[in-house]
């Protein structure tokens, strides 16, 4: 099986300007991406796809990862996931796309890796990275995870929302290109705490961002 990583950038973002190479302990997100993708034993190539090669001035040299050019039409803010990537699969030589949003800088190889290996045993099409959402959830008006009649159930007994981060998807080539889907039909469910399923799309979610940067080390040693 061959993996592949996969970082898409665009540098014309509106929520955050910028937010692709803003830096967290003077280092740009991009970079902490391909980073974190170059520490995974069984991903053998990392592309970037990013329209600009300026971006390159953002990553270390010492980094391994193939750019490929994304073409001006998918950086509209209306371009979705799928877009975008249906104009580089056919680019990519795999088996595998493991795509990690540069905006999740906590994601850890370790990660990373335990979800590959799930897909490896044949148990499973493909994963995702999730947050576990252990609260009084409602959707379209109603209680989603528990009744208004009766006792009101602690917290701690509630069945978790499960809420995809949108940070990691691992996913077939064959998968995407057939389906369309980067969830397959068997997922493999992966949750992470607070910090490691962090996005970040609004100036609050970087200053958030920061503090969680100096205190991961001490959480996740």
């Amino acid at each position: 099986m061959k993996f592949t990583g996969y970082v898409t950038v665009r540098l014309n973002s509106q929520r955050l300007p910028g937010k692709s190479i803003m830096k967290l302990n003077n280092i740009p997100l991009v970079e902490r991406a391909i980073r974190t993708l170059n520490q995974v034993d069984d991903i053998g190539e990392t592309v970037l796809y990013c329209t600009d090669n300026k971006i390159e001035n953002y990553i270390s040299k010492d980094l391994c990862y193939k750019r490929l050019d994304r073409p001006n039409f998918t950086n509209s803010d209306t371009s979705s996931f799928n877009e975008v990537l249906s104009s580089a699969i056919s680019r990519i030589d795999t088996d595998y796309i493991v795509f990690l949003c540069c905006t999740s800088p906590f994601v850890r190889p370790e990660t990373i890796s335990e979800m590959i290996k799930k897909i490896k045993t044949g148990t499973y099409d493909s994963a995702f990275s999730a947050k576990e959402d252990r609260t009084f959830c409602w959707f379209n008006g109603a209680p989603l995870n528990y009744t208004l009649m009766g006792d009101i159930p602690r917290t701690q007994d509630l069945i978790p929302v499960m809420i995809e981060t949108s940070g990691l998807y691992i996913f077939s080539k064959d998968l995407f290109q057939s389906h369309s889907r980067r969830i397959g039909f068997n997922p493999y469910v992966k949750s992470l705490g607070i910090i490691e399923s962090w996005d970040i799309d609004t100036p609050e979610d970087f200053v958030i961002a920061k503090a969680f940067s100096e205190i991961k080390d001490d959480i996740f040693g």
